[in-house]
C-alpha cells in the first residue's frame, strides 16, 4: 500500500495509508483547454451511452438507477451481472479481443484493510458484480456492438 504524508484534523500532520488524488497544473490546464468542447463531448457520451442502453436491453444485465433530477454526465458504463463468476468470465472474453473493461467500484470502500466499522452487505455484493464497460468519446458504435456481441456470446444470451 502506498503511504501518503498530509494534513490532518485541526492542522496537525500525520503519516496514513490512503491516496493522493490531487491534480497536478497540467491537469488543470487541460482541463481549462477542453472546457470548450464538454457540450460536444457530453452530447457523444450520452448518444454511446444510448447505444450501450439498446443491446443491455435484451441482456440479463442492471444498470444503477439514475435519478430524473441527477444531470448525469455519462462518465462511467456500469453494469450489474447476477453473479461474480459471470462478471469474471465476461472480462476474460473482452480482454483476450483487446477490450478492457474496469472495476471501478470492487472492492467496496467497506472492504478496505483500514477502514473499521459496520458491515455493508448491500454494498459489498454489488461492488463484486458491477463492471464498467468501455466508454470514452471516440468510441464508436462499431465498438459497442463488438463489445455487446462478446458479452451476450459469452453470457450464452
Amino acid at each position: 500500500m502506498k503511504e501518503i504524508y498530509g494534513v490532518f484534523g485541526a492542522g496537525g500532520y500525520g503519516r496514513e495509508v490512503g491516496i493522493n488524488g490531487k491534480n497536478s497544473e497540467f491537469h488543470a490546464a487541460m482541463g481549462l483547454c477542453n472546457l470548450k468542447y464538454m457540450d460536444q463531448i457530453l452530447h457523444v457520451r450520452r448518444f454511446l451511452s444510448d447505444c450501450y442502453d439498446t443491446h443491455q436491453s435484451n441482456m440479463p444485465i442492471l444498470r444503477p438507477e439514475i435519478s430524473p433530477d441527477c444531470e448525469y454526465n455519462h462518465a462511467y458504463y456500469p453494469v450489474i451481472f447476477e453473479h461474480e463468476d459471470i462478471l469474471l468470465k465476461v472480462v476474460e472474453s473482452l480482454n483476450l479481443h483487446n477490450i478492457f473493461p474496469r472495476r471501478y467500484f470492487f472492492p467496496s470502500l467497506s472492504q478496505l484493510p483500514y477502514v473499521t466499522g459496520q458491515k455493508t452487505p448491500v454494498a459489498e455484493d454489488v461492488s463484486r458484480r458491477v463492471l464498467c464497460l468501455p466508454l470514452y468519446h471516440s468510441l464508436s458504435v462499431e465498438e459497442i456492438d463488438m463489445i455487446c456481441r462478446l458479452i451476450k456470446r459469452t453470457i450464452r444470451y
